[in-house]
């Protein structure tokens, strides 16, 4: 956080609670009543938009209300100056908005989840200083993960929100989000939803019919994944941190689950460098078994 913001949200903080708040409605919709878009307004709308700080402290200098909040068609949403400013990642537009009245705690909760969606490390570490907290836990997780920022992840932990690997998709660990949640937040054996899609296992072992259109998708612990994926870096990682490699799965075949183990998986995509790996590690031998005639 910008050292310069450090005394102002400690004055903002220890001020009178405002009036009532911008509140949001099941969708995200905010529901305070406002105007519609002006000529004025559009201008101001398009400067946030370029990140022209300029027009708008020239704005507010003669005489623009720092909350101002309008909508920009009569069914869109109303947006105060402020979450305009988190929306576009305008972070020295929303400093100099709050410096000239703006009160980040009539922000929606929306503010919240555009600062993560965005990367703004600084923004969020303050929009959660205010006591902000997100609509939905697993959405904002889902939102910091696609962000790839660690720093926002941490964050967003400090806060209360559940990062587990009920809450983690492995489809979308990267290699350096793995490498920071595992095991501070997830461990190697704790139970997800593995591969990339839902139909990975059964695409493996032949299981889709052709008129199947989709799959419940298969569980099993969280290293699974990476011997499915084949990503001999993050398996070595998970073997570290005490995976459980005599663990199984079931995968259904249309008609009863079928158990199958990381062996399997990795012979059967003939990947012989994860086969090695697992045999050094103790891996058991597989135990798929053909289905019966």
């Amino acid at each position: 956080m910008p050292i310069s913001m450090m005394p102002l949200l400690a004055s903002i903080l220890l001020a009178p609670a405002p009036g009532p708040a911008v509140h949001s409605e099941p969708g995200g919709q905010l529901t305070q009543a406002c105007q519609t878009a002006t000529p004025q307004s559009e201008v101001l709308a398009a400067a946030i938009g370029r990140g022209d700080v300029l027009a708008l402290q020239n704005a507010l200098d003669q005489g623009l209300d720092a909350n101002e909040t309008w909508r920009d068609l009569p069914a869109q949403i109303c947006q105060s100056l402020l979450f305009r400013s988190v929306r576009h990642s305008q972070d020295e537009m929303f400093h100099l908005l709050v410096k000239r009245g703006a009160d980040p705690r009539r922000l929606p909760r929306e503010a919240l989840t555009a600062a993560v969606q965005n990367g703004q490390v600084d923004l969020v570490r303050t929009l959660l200083a205010l006591d902000m907290t997100p609509a939905d836990n697993n959405a904002i997780v889902r939102e910091a993960l696609n962000s790839k920022s660690v720093q926002i992840l941490d964050l967003l932990a400090s806060s209360g929100v559940q990062i587990t690997a009920g809450t983690v998709p492995a489809w979308a660990l990267t290699d350096a989000l793995t490498v920071h949640l595992v095991p501070k937040y997830i461990r190697p054996n704790d139970f997800t939803g593995i591969g990339n899609s839902s139909c990975s296992v059964q695409e493996l072992f032949g299981l889709l019919s052709p008129q199947q259109d989709g799959c419940e998708g298969t569980g099993g612990p969280l290293w699974f994944h990476f011997v499915l994926t084949g990503n001999l870096r993050m398996m070595e990682l998970m073997i570290k941190h005490g995976a459980d490699l005599s663990m199984a799965s079931k995968v259904w075949d249309n008609s009863s689950s079928r158990s199958f183990n990381a062996m399997d998986v990795a012979v059967r995509r003939k990947d012989t460098s994860m086969v090695s790996l697992l045999r050094r590690a103790g891996a058991p031998s597989g135990i798929w078994k053909p289905k019966p005639p």
